[in-house]
Formats: structure tokens, sequence, C-alpha cells
């Protein structure tokens, strides 16, 4: 999917994040005039609240104090707010738009474009809009009553606006399995066609062990747990998207996964036929339909017998 490479590409920045500032503070000297600072805030670290609306809705990252929340419903994904903040800090513009192409991009922007405000306590901080070209190679930000710029983060070929783009879903945190494992009481893994295979992975005085395996291979056990305890989602679908998946979800699961910690709390994930090689696997994270990575699905598609000892 384009949105996810770009975003891709914008996690690289963290990465490199030192040679682009080396690349704004020692660039070309005989650079443009144009204020570089104008889509930026003066204490990037005061902001606690941000705001994208467009005709396709709204989007609010919040800070609690202690995480960022989507929505005040979901907690978000961090890696995606650091890149966010990355690419504001990073984000210049290049040159402002010309009077031939200026029209046809406020328009773009009237109509299509997302609404960000930056907030510090109860003042925004800043507001413009964002939007972008057709292809997804370019994009534009403008503050009210003023031309439009087209932006760019020195050093990379990268679509921007893609980050501002996110939906609720996307902006989510990801883990199946959103808990503090230090609570962890037990696992339990059912194959309804294959019951044999069933097992039950438990935590008793500091070890980990499985109740229907005499001797169970435990490098074969972290490995396993360890795939669990990290295991995401690839995508959170919306109810438009999952109801193209309504015919499998009216099959039996291959693999049912309940965790249960140590306050009786189960935290579920049912994992339906893989449709075919490399294709997304689909899956339901507490009742909540997402997509897998195929590969990421098979680290805990395991049954019984792959852990016993040979």
């Amino acid at each position: 999917m384009q949105k996810n490479k770009n975003i891709r590409l914008l996690i690289s920045l963290i990465v490199l994040s030192t040679v682009t500032a080396l690349l704004f503070l020692f660039g070309n000297p005989n650079r443009s005039d144009i204020d570089k600072s104008i889509f930026k805030v003066a204490d990037q670290n005061a902001i606690d609240k941000v705001v994208f609306e467009s005709v396709k809705g709204k989007v609010e990252l919040k800070f609690d104090g202690a995480r960022w929340r989507v929505n005040s419903k979901y907690e978000a994904d961090g890696q995606l707010v650091t890149v966010f903040f990355a690419s504001v800090l990073q984000a210049e513009p290049k040159r402002k738009i010309t009077s031939g192409q200026q029209d046809s991009i406020k328009n773009r922007m009237a109509k299509e474009g997302i609404k960000v405000s930056l907030w510090e306590g109860e003042k925004v901080a800043k507001e413009y809009w964002v939007s972008g070209n057709d292809q997804k190679t370019e994009t534009y930000f403008q503050l009210a009553n003023d031309a439009p710029y087209f932006v760019t983060i020195p050093g990379y070929r990268v679509y921007v606006a893609s980050i501002f783009e996110l939906t609720e879903n996307e902006w989510r945190d990801k883990r199946v399995f959103n808990f503090n494992w230090q609570n962890f009481k037990n696992l339990k893994a059912h194959f309804p066609n294959q019951p044999n295979q069933d097992f039950t992975i438990s935590f008793a005085n500091k070890l980990f062990g499985i109740e229907e395996v005499a001797v169970a291979d435990t490098t074969k056990l972290s490995n396993y747990l360890e795939s669990i305890f990290n295991l995401q989602a690839d995508r959170i679908l919306s109810k438009e998207e999952a109801s193209s998946y309504d015919s499998l979800f009216a099959t039996e699961p291959f693999l049912q996964i309940e965790i249960q910690d140590i306050a009786k709390k189960t935290f579920g994930l049912k994992i339906y036929q893989p449709q075919g090689k490399n294709k997304l696997v689909v899956a339901k994270m507490n009742e909540e339909p997402i997509l897998l990575q195929p590969q990421v699905a098979a680290s805990v598609m395991r049954r019984r017998e792959y852990f016993v000892m040979k």
C-alpha cells in the first residue's frame, strides 16, 4: 500500500535525523529568503493536542499526561506520533506556489485539504492546511489568508502529507495483546478443527510451561511467547472494510487464542484460515477485525506438536 510505503519513509527520518539537522544547518547558504519557520511552533514539546479536520472527519491526538490517545478512545501508536512531530519539525516551505497554480491548489485545499491545529493547553499555537497532488509526490501547506507553499523535508524525497492523512484506526496502537505482561497468568490456544493440538501455557514458580506437554522445547516456547508479546496488526479495519470479509467471519476460526491476567481479565485473538500465500491474514482482536502480515501470523499459529522436545 502506497500510504504504508510513505509512512515507512517518514519513519526513516527518525533514524537519520542527525543528518537532516546537519543539512538544515549547513546547507546551501544561497537559499531563498522564505521564512522556513512559518509552519513551526515556538516550543514543540509544549504541544499536548493535535487536531486533523477534513471532509472525511476529525481525528484528535491528545496527551493525557502519560500517553497520547486517539479521539479520547484509543491509545495512539507512539512511533507514529514521534514521526509526526519529527515531520512537523523538519518540514520546510521550499517555494511559494506561483500565481498560475494558486487557484487550482487553493481550490483543492478548500475541498480536500486537512486543517491541522496544534494546541498548547487551551491555546492554538499553530494552525494551517495541508494537501497534496493526485500522484502523492508533492505536499502543500497553507496558512489562513496566505498563498500555499510547496513543502519538503530537506534531503528526502517523501510525500510529507501522508502522516497528516492517517485515519483514526491508522493512528491507533496496533499491539494485539496490549497489557502489562508482568500480570500474565495463562494462554490458551484452541484449534476448533484439531482440538488434539490445543495447549495451555501457564506461568508458575517464575517459569513458563505447557500443561499438555511433559517435556517442552524451551527455545521454541520462548520464541513463541516473544512472538505473542510483540504481535501487532498490520491494519485495524473499519466497518466498511470489514464487511468484505463477512463470509469468512461466518466460518469457524482456524485458531483462537485467549490470554488471562492475574486479575482474570481476558484478551482474545481469532485467526481465520489464510486465504493464500503472501496474502494478509484476517483476524479479530477482541472481536475487532484486523489484518496480520502472513509471517507475523505464522509465528503464533503453532500447534501443540510444535513444542514437543524431539
